[in-house]
């Protein structure tokens, strides 16, 4: 069976996106009060780029895959998942570029700017729920994933005991060549009896 790539792919950026505000919250606080290093922001601007970077690599896989889903899944619901898609990976692109903007922004002006970031990121989530959301009911409530079953094949198997193979449409009972008729004398006495009766009337 073939194994699609999509659904390896899509819940890294669901699960960063989700992780990313509390921590933008927590270094935008710290980094005010001088707890730590301005520099440490650097890993915020790592976590958002590889948001950015997973949510393209889903968004890839899903435009590759898409043919194979459109054999059992109408295109408009496939095109209303990818339209969500296309937003939230967008999104991410914003937190990204103001988080590297703010790096280089003084101290008291970039807490502010921060927050805005961490009020985008919380958009965020919103967007990749629905995002998942859509893409759950293609695979559970429409059948996607029945694209990528196959199909059991009937070649090389024997025939099934029982069955008819006779060309009639009535059945054939068993041994049937072998019952007698009104023209059979029959068996054993009768037989004998039979020919008894012939060897008279010639007689």
């Amino acid at each position: 069976m073939e194994v699609p790539y999509h659904p390896l792919v899509v819940h890294f950026p669901i699960a960063l996106s989700v992780i990313l505000p509390p921590l933008i919250v927590a270094f935008a606080y710290l980094i005010k009060t001088n707890r730590m290093n301005p520099v440490s922001w650097l890993i915020i601007i790592s976590l958002q780029l590889m948001i950015v970077a997973t949510g393209y690599m889903a968004m890839e896989t899903g435009e590759t895959e898409e043919e194979t889903v459109e054999r059992v899944v109408s295109k408009k619901l496939i095109h209303e998942h990818e339209e969500a898609a296309e937003i939230f990976v967008g999104s991410t692109v914003i937190v990204l570029v103001l988080s590297i903007a703010v790096f280089f922004i003084r101290k008291d002006l970039g807490f502010i700017i921060k927050m805005i970031i961490a009020f985008i990121s919380v958009f965020s989530i919103f967007l990749s729920y629905r995002t998942g959301k859509l893409g759950g009911e293609l695979v559970y409530k429409h059948g996607g994933a029945s694209a990528y079953l196959e199909e059991p094949s009937s070649q090389g198997l024997l025939p099934t005991p029982g069955l008819k193979t006779s060309e009639s449409p009535y059945p054939v009972e068993e041994n049937e060549s072998l019952k007698p008729d009104e023209h059979d004398y029959g068996t054993g006495d009768d037989a004998e009896g039979a020919l008894d009766d012939e060897s008279k009337i010639e007689d």
